[in-house]
């Protein structure tokens, strides 16, 4: 499953949940782990190992035996122990690890699941509400960046980060429930045993005032988060005790974030459905993190009665080219045909495939057309499994909503030795843009000879992603406007 797959029984969950009178989306780890930071558990794993308490190779061993938030306390205790300066020494320890692998710091991006939840609340923001588990900005930053796109005034709409109180500050507001990490300072952050604990002992915490809050108000969507959190469950497990009977608290559980193959979910999931159930709140399972983001990108339409679903969107552009088959099938070939010869001049080869790939929103992702090909019936087209894990890069690409580069494993009938997929994305008339195509680019040389030239190829491959899109959208909805 990826976000084509996402069912109108599965978006018919969030109808009448509270969602259409206000919605606060919370996320957690999950969404910065996509744009490269650590997970939970390797930053306590680098912290351990900067404060000199184990070699690299015990880290890991140690948390997997031991609660990372006890862990933790030895990094710090080590530092105590190394330089009265305690706190300054500490706050660039968080800093330096949080962001150890992000270099130069200005390619740190938002991911799709930021995007999503800023276009969320930016649709209605006297009605929404952005809150995270996380340390960083990358909230603030997709903000920003839609505010500056929006904006023709002459000052830029203010936008605070918050780590001490429930109430909002400026015209927007990002709510830190575990304080803030950046790479210049760090405030109220909550990171070890002593943290949360300190916390906890606190009844009346602005985050759990914030929380109580919010389930009042509306609908509840974390996304993002395994909710290992003991805080997040306390606040919760009191909070949800005062809501509206129809008012709903959604967790979007991802296979991703479990580290599970697709047979072990399907096998977990009445336990896991069951479980957040007993705790109060209501379980969305699907299987990558961008199907959150997609999820929450849908709430703004779900209540509609013309509202489609993503995966009965994709099911009808896969079915116009069904129908069109024969015709749809020159057509691409000819244009995909123009795209290589634009390509092998970027990237300076004599031959190369470039190929489209398209969903049938029935779990399974299309090799429709490539520019060197013409197939005469669909039974001659290859179906591979989408998702984050999926053994073809395409369907990765599909799957994470954005470009992978990678080298292929060595075959000796194998022409290539690299591929560049590039998702595609199909506006509909009424309702938000679906991933369901994919456009890749075989290459014979290996993917360190282009990569570092990203830049010089990187927006010419945008362009012809976006011609694609335009074409299918043409094709799909013909005489309509996206």
């Amino acid at each position: 499953m990826s976000a084509p797959d996402i069912s109108t029984e599965t978006m018919g969950q969030f109808r009448g949940s509270g969602v259409e009178k206000h919605s606060t989306v919370l996320l957690g780890a999950g969404a910065s782990i996509t744009s490269g930071l650590p997970s939970w558990d390797e930053f306590a794993a680098r912290l351990l190992i900067s404060a000199d308490v184990v070699s690299e190779s015990l880290a890991t061993h140690l948390l997997t035996r031991q609660d990372p938030m006890i862990a933790v306390e030895a990094a710090r205790s080590n530092i105590e122990a190394a330089d009265s300066s305690i706190e300054t020494t500490w706050t660039q320890q968080l800093s330096d690890q949080l962001y150890a692998t992000v270099s130069p710091l200005e390619s740190l991006s938002p991911s799709p699941l930021h995007q999503a939840a800023v276009g969320h609340y930016l649709k209605s923001p006297e009605n929404r509400s952005l809150v995270t588990l996380n340390f960083d900005v990358l909230i603030e930053a997709e903000l920003n960046y839609e505010l500056e796109e929006e904006s023709n005034l002459e000052s830029k709409p203010s936008l605070t980060s918050i780590t001490n109180s429930e109430s909002r500050q400026g015209e927007h507001s990002v709510h830190h429930l575990h304080g803030l990490i950046t790479p210049d300072r760090a405030e109220d952050v909550v990171l070890t045993l002593n943290d949360f604990t300190a916390l906890l002992e606190n009844r009346n915490s602005w985050q759990f005032k914030y929380l109580k809050s919010a389930v009042y108000k509306g609908a509840l969507v974390i996304a993002g988060t395994s909710y290992r959190d003991p805080d997040l469950r306390q606040w919760l497990h009191a909070a949800l005790k005062s809501k509206p009977d129809n008012h709903k608290a959604f967790v979007l559980l991802a296979r991703e974030s479990f580290g599970i193959s697709k047979d072990e979910f399907e096998m977990l999931e009445s336990a896991l459905s069951s479980q957040w159930k007993a705790v109060g709140l209501h379980p969305v399972l699907m299987q990558d993190h961008t199907d959150a983001a997609q999820i929450i990108r849908e709430l703004d339409y779900v209540n509609r009665e013309e509202y489609i679903s993503p995966q009965d969107r994709c099911k009808i552009i896969w079915g116009v080219h069904v129908r069109n088959f024969g015709e749809l099938q020159s057509v691409y070939v000819d244009e995909l045909g123009k795209n290589a010869s634009n390509l092998k001049n970027l990237f300076e080869v004599s031959t190369l495939d470039v190929t489209l790939w398209l969903s049938n929103g029935d779990g399974k992702l299309i090799r429709w057309a490539s520019q060197d090909r013409v197939y005469r019936s669909l039974d001659a087209l290859r179906e591979v499994e989408a998702g984050h894990d999926s053994p073809w890069i395409a369907g990765q690409a599909l799957a994470q909503e954005s470009v992978i580069i990678s080298d292929l494993s060595d075959h000796p009938t194998r022409r290539w030795n690299s591929v560049i997929a590039a998702p595609i994305s199909v506006e509909h008339p009424l309702l938000p843009f679906v991933t369901c195509a994919v456009l890749t680019v075989g290459i014979p040389e290996s993917a360190n000879s282009f990569e570092e030239e990203a830049v010089k190829w990187g927006d010419e491959l945008g362009k012809i992603a976006d011609q694609w899109s335009s074409r299918i959208f043409e094709r799909v909805y013909p005489g309509e406007e996206a």
